[in-house]
């Protein structure tokens, strides 16, 4: 299934769907299933009395909440899409809500709401152009474990949004990444176990602010405010059954309709199953988790010369599976007028 996150318009305002895209039989037309509505057909040819109530709590509307039914709840969820897009356009639920959607009838949101998102640092040409721009060799370390940081998944945009431009930055770059998403958590779990967790696969677009992000590097507590204002994540979910083999993922970015830089997974030193049996070490993990590649070689401005201008496009395609598109915001609208506090005069 390819999943998304969904707002249909109600009396009360945006209303978050959950839907999954699916031809439609009888045109061959691409068409939005509700995940929810079709739950309830699902329970009622299970002989379910009341299956709306079943649907809420089984097929919630929720990407992350239906990520927690684990393996058997991704194959329901599964079988009632594939029973949904099966009535047609204009079909309803039992209790008549829609089944179908179409994209013009809705807005996308932000594909889900993750409890935690990890960005790793995996690409070896990526690392190494960062270390000769600064002077440095590459770190020992880098090559003994899959280092990471911890972003703000509450800046995650939903596909097609404005990036709001900071206003502590006169810098604005892009970073072309793979991402999983985990089905299920755990601890302490070995590299079988932790590819048995992935929920599915998208791209993600790491936004950075390069110039707050050289002081923050400084400091040696690694990237924050530099990074946490915004995030690309989709623009779908490709569960882990629709890839056969997660090494041949392709990520292409395109900056106003050029491609700028193009990266595979198989390329990482650090498979995603490395790094998610690495973050559980002594550790729980739980469903919905957000694992970012890290940016793939080339995959940023700084390394292509050209940062970013308001009203850039940028795209980020996962090949065979849809692109995520971004257009820059006007230079220092997106709020954050931080004051650095003055450097103290030196005693001597």
């Amino acid at each position: 299934m390819r999943l998304a996150t969904i707002g249909v318009r109600g009396p009360l305002g945006l209303i978050s769907r959950v839907v999954a895209a699916e031809a439609e039989p009888a045109s061959g037309a691409a068409v939005l299933v509700d995940v929810t509505a079709a739950g309830e057909l699902w329970w009622s040819r299970q002989g379910c009395g009341n299956p709306a109530v079943w649907a809420a709590a089984t097929f919630p509307a929720d990407l992350t909440a239906l990520l927690r039914g684990g393996v058997r709840g991704l194959e329901m969820a599964a079988e009632a899409v594939a029973l949904g897009a099966a009535q047609g356009l204009g079909a309803k639920s039992p209790s008549g809500a829609p089944l179908i959607w179409s994209e013009y009838q809705v807005e996308r949101l932000p594909l889900l709401q993750p409890p935690l998102l990890r960005d790793f640092y995996s690409f070896e040409q990526h690392v190494v152009a960062g270390a000769a721009r600064r002077g440095e060799p590459v770190p020992s370390a880098w090559y003994r474990r899959p280092f990471y940081y911890k972003g703000n998944p509450a800046t995650i945009l939903a596909p097609g949004a404005i990036v709001p431009w900071p206003a502590f930055s006169d810098s604005l770059d892009y970073e072309l990444e793979l991402a999983c998403v985990l089905l299920s958590g755990g601890r302490d779990l070995d590299a079988e176990s932790a590819l048995e967790s992935i929920a599915g696969y998208t791209v993600f677009c790491d936004f950075s602010a390069r110039d707050l992000q050289r002081e923050e590097m400084q400091v040696r507590l690694g990237p924050a405010k530099s990074k946490d204002f915004a995030s690309g994540l989709g623009p779908w979910l490709v569960t882990a059954d629709e890839v056969e083999d997660p090494a041949q993922l392709t990520a292409v970015a395109y900056v106003n309709g050029i491609e700028v830089a193009r990266g595979r997974l198989g390329e990482a030193r650090w498979s995603f199953p490395e790094m998610i049996a690495y973050a559980a070490g002594a550790e729980p993990l739980v469903a919905g988790e957000v694992f970012a590649s890290g940016t793939v070689g080339g995959g940023s401005g700084q390394e292509a010369g050209r940062l970013l201008e308001p009203g850039d496009r940028v795209d980020c395609e996962l090949v065979g599976f849809g692109t995520l598109s971004h257009t820059i915001g006007a230079r220092h609208d997106g709020g954050g007028g931080l004051v650095a506090r003055a450097q103290p005069a030196s005693d001597g």
